[in-house]
């Protein structure tokens, strides 16, 4: 299978996703969140990204960023994922979870020495206000798919709960996109 390649779209937000490598459900306690969370906000200070969703699901996150003029898609999650890889990976073996390490070791290539998420991040351009809602839709619409609450405000690490409780605790989310007379981000 051949490397998804980055096309860069100037003035574009993205859609993008990141999995644990061999869908490993890494995501299951807090301080996992956490690390995940704390970057994200480090990155968006460093390269000056608007974040206008995200949700943290046991082996996969998904986000909608949209890069400064100075900063490219590709550098952000090339940033973020060499980073919190090692980060996680620490943190895996400091809690002892020697099972995922080793599940996440025998899945290592030449290529890859320590594998954690998998290559590459398959970004999508998105250009209009109706594609961002629909995305922030599917997004939001992940934990109730996979059955991980009935409702959404029950989930913590999404960002539903921004847009509906106005809870900023976890991270901000960033909705000057969102104009009050045009109705819910997510239907």
């Amino acid at each position: 299978m051949g490397k998804w390649r980055t096309i860069e779209h100037p003035g574009a937000a993205y859609f993008v996703t990141s999995t644990v490598v061999d869908f490993v459900g890494v995501f299951d306690q807090k301080v996992y969140f956490d690390i995940i969370l704390e970057n994200l906000d480090f990155y968006r200070n460093k390269y000056k990204f608007r974040l206008y969703a995200f949700v943290i699901m046991p082996e996969h996150t998904h986000l909608i960023i949209h890069p400064s003029q100075e900063s490219q898609i590709k550098e952000i999650m090339r940033d973020f994922k060499s980073y919190t890889s090692r980060i996680l990976t620490s943190q895996l073996q400091k809690d002892g979870r020697f099972g995922i390490l080793n599940r996440l070791k025998n899945l290592a290539t030449p290529k890859i020495a320590h594998p954690f998420w998998t290559e590459g991040n398959r970004p999508i351009g998105i250009y209009s206000e109706r594609i961002l809602r629909s995305k922030i839709n599917y997004i939001h619409a992940n934990p109730l798919r996979r059955g991980l609450v009935k409702n959404l405000e029950d989930y913590p690490y999404l960002s539903f709960r921004n847009y509906y409780l106005n809870d900023e605790s976890l991270i901000r989310i960033d909705r000057d996109w969102f104009s009050v007379g045009n109705g819910c981000p997510v239907s």
